[in-house]
């Protein structure tokens, strides 16, 4: 249904809180991985390859969705077919608890992640048209980690306790139906903007603002990619080094819970200090927590570089995300960033998942300490570019 003619704005306060709320349901598979996957090895017997192409799957879903977004983002009624997506997502999961299957179960998940696509493209795209979008970003990933982390507190001692995989599952739903009246307060559309050409490339010539746009997006593609490998496999890191479980869980946990203040110091500043420096200075973070990562043999040293690593995740995320929104006056390239993080979160735990042994996470490492150095350089070159179109203008 397109509602082309709509005029509702999309920056009340109403729109801003039902944005972060689904942003938190949308993201709500990729918060609580490392439990998911954990949990599903230990019940469906799946080897390290196995587990990570399950996220892939997701994340190809996720992907064929978010992609398509540039078409239809700002066509169709946000309310509507959120309405119709939240459901679906939910029972693509649960039909996951009923096979044993593994080529179904991927199946099962891809679908799940294109539903769960549309929910957070829609979140995003309602932040993007926010007059201070570095802001609501920082509060909107506060918000998804802050419930990742309240799931990952009570579900290893509850319901995954006692039923396993089944017991993640049921968790996921039974916050998917407790937020869900959210929608009711939902816009069905945002700002409007110019028609979209028959090809999103096709209105990106080589002047620096749109150039810098492209580097921008590259620059989210290659930080998430780093930063999904590790966190995928950061609880079987821990198992890896004979922590135990319970004290890993609790860790999983409090990561996001740094990975959120991460985001509310990204929210607290807002422009500030611009969104590249403090760019620069959270990928720093996470080189440090890196070199911390790769020392065996102590849990608190183990937990510090955990913990490190997630402010620097939580920060780096709203901050380049927000950056290709400030250079995207456009206003219909932003939703692109989705995929660039979808895409980070398919082949970031692919590459972790065939890297990593239970002797060494080193080659993991190594890959994600690439992934920044990436992430810095393509976001350097987004940084010149928009600044050398503002001179032009």
């Amino acid at each position: 249904m397109s509602e082309a003619q709509h005029t509702e704005p999309a920056t009340t306060r109403n729109a801003i809180v039902a944005a972060i709320i689904i942003s938190a349901l949308g993201a709500i598979f990729y918060n609580v991985l490392p439990l998911y996957l954990g949990t599903a090895q230990d019940s469906k017997a799946l080897s390290n390859s196995q587990l990570g192409l399950i996220s892939t799957a997701f994340f190809v879903g996720y992907n064929l969705v978010t992609l398509s977004a540039f078409y239809w983002i700002r066509a169709l009624s946000w309310r509507l077919i959120t309405f119709l997506a939240l459901p679906l997502g939910g029972a693509c999961l649960y039909a996951s608890t009923l096979t044993d299957s593994y080529a179904l179960l991927l199946g099962l998940t891809t679908l799940a992640g294109g539903a769960f696509a549309v929910v957070y493209g829609i979140g995003t795209t309602i932040i993007s048209d926010t007059d201070n979008p570095a802001r609501w970003y920082g509060l909107k990933i506060a918000a998804e980690a802050g419930l990742g982390a309240v799931l990952l507190v009570i579900l290893p001692g509850t319901l995954v306790a006692q039923y396993g995989f089944d017991g993640m599952i049921w968790g996921i739903l039974i916050t998917l139906a407790a937020l869900s009246p959210v929608l009711l307060i939902l816009p069905r559309s945002g700002r409007t903007v110019t028609q979209p050409s028959a090809d999103p490339v096709a209105g990106i010539t080589s002047d620096g603002a749109n150039s810098a746009i492209w580097f921008a997006l590259l620059a989210t593609l290659a930080f998430f990619t780093g930063t999904s490998a590790v966190w995928a496999f950061m609880e079987r890191l821990g198992n890896a080094y004979g922590f135990d479980a319970e004290a890993i869980g609790t860790l999983l946990a409090l990561t996001l819970i740094f990975a959120a203040s991460g985001s509310l110091a990204v929210a607290a500043i807002g422009r500030l200090f611009g969104n590249f420096y403090p760019f620069i200075f959270s990928v720093g973070s996470i080189f440090a927590s890196l070199v911390i990562l790769n020392i065996p043999g102590d849990f608190t040293l183990f937990a510090a570089g955990c913990c490190l690593f997630s402010i620097g995740f939580g920060a780096g995320l709203p901050l380049i995300v927000a950056e290709v929104a400030e250079l995207d006056h456009d206003g219909r390239y932003t939703v692109l960033s989705v995929p660039a993080v979808g895409l980070g979160a398919m082949i970031g735990p692919a590459i972790a998942g065939f890297l990593f042994t239970e002797n060494t996470a080193q080659p993991v490492i190594i890959a994600t300490a690439a992934a920044m150095s990436a992430a810095a350089l393509f976001a350097g070159l987004a940084y010149v570019g928009g600044k050398r179109a503002a001179r032009k203008t």
